[in-house]
């Protein structure tokens, strides 16, 4: 008698035992999620930077590229304005990042004199320097900033800055 009531409690703890399943599942669920947020989190942060720094890079080449010839018979450029030329390069590069929070330096160093010439703008105003004498051996600096926000549980809404930098060397 006494065994069969051992056997009977004994098969019953171990039917218990089912729901520990869903309790380990309890403790670990929000840890992957949080872990599975932030990955995702960096691999679209990520992404933003490698297209920020792809855009500076193809607008100071195209600044860079955009003065003329010495004999004035050939430019990439359509317009006659670098800067807007490589505002334009940088937008276009950089079409899955919002516009309006895309701010950039553009910097122009003269070889002759080391005469540094400072250019502002965003993603909605383009810098002009229409009037800027180019010549070989000067330098383009374009420095482009773009805020993000990442997505973390328990992170709030804290913003953060990718920097991105480049220089060419006119030709």
């Amino acid at each position: 008698m006494v065994r069969k009531m051992i056997d009977r409690l004994a098969s019953r703890r171990v039917c218990s035992e089912d729901g520990s399943t869903l309790v380990e599942l309890a403790f670990v669920l929000p840890i992957l999620l949080f872990v599975l947020t932030g990955i995702f989190s960096f691999g679209i942060i990520l992404n933003q930077y490698l297209v920020l720094t792809n855009s500076v890079n193809n607008g100071a080449r195209a600044f860079a590229m955009s003065a003329g010839a010495n004999d004035n018979s050939y430019s990439i450029m359509n317009s006659g304005d670098p800067c807007k030329y490589a505002a334009t390069i940088i937008q276009n590069a950089a079409s899955n990042l919002t516009a309006s929070n895309l701010s950039y330096t553009i910097s122009y160093t003269t070889y002759s004199t080391g005469a540094v010439t400072t250019y502002t703008g965003t993603g909605s105003s383009s810098p002009t320097c229409s009037d800027l004498p180019m010549s070989q051996y000067d330098i383009v600096q374009i420095k482009a900033v773009y805020p993000v926000t990442p997505l973390l549980y328990g992170w709030g809404a804290k913003s953060l800055s990718l920097t991105a930098q480049s220089a060419e060397l006119v030709q």
